[in-house]
């Protein structure tokens, strides 16, 4: 196998790690809350979307976990392909029953990864930053 096709590799097993730590994470989150505090957990992905534009792609994943009082903690990675760069952000946010978004964490790098390698770093980077958000004040 070739350098891209090792690369291509390294980036479909980190897009795979990735919806299982998202899952977990959720999950995580689920169990620790206090009894009654959640209603449901969704899958948000993962989703590849594709433009008319050959040089443009995007991939989004997520789980988004319903509380009790009608708000939805959402856990979301979003990766845009583009000839230009590749755009990674992750973010976790609440959103309420009035559809209002607070945001409680946005991460990606400051520059466009510029190998796959680097994305693949990235988004494991993204994911620890992620995991090492406090909710407890969030989620019961």
């Amino acid at each position: 196998m070739d350098g891209s096709g090792q690369a291509a590799v390294a980036l479909a097993v980190a897009l795979r790690d990735a919806h299982f730590k998202l899952k977990g994470l959720a999950r995580a989150w689920e169990e620790r809350a206090s009894t009654g505090s959640v209603r449901s957990r969704e899958s948000l992905g993962p989703v590849w979307q594709y433009s008319d534009d050959p040089d443009q792609a995007s991939y989004s994943d997520g789980q988004m976990i319903e509380l009790a009082n009608n708000a939805a903690v959402v856990f979301q990675l979003s990766i845009g392909f583009s000839a230009g760069g590749t755009d990674l952000l992750a973010g976790v946010s609440l959103e309420d029953d009035g559809g209002n978004v607070t945001e409680l964490l946005s991460t990606g790098p400051e520059e466009f990864p510029p190998s796959s390698e680097a994305l693949v770093t990235e988004i494991g980077l993204c994911l620890d930053r992620m995991e090492a958000l406090d909710l407890s004040g969030v989620i019961g």
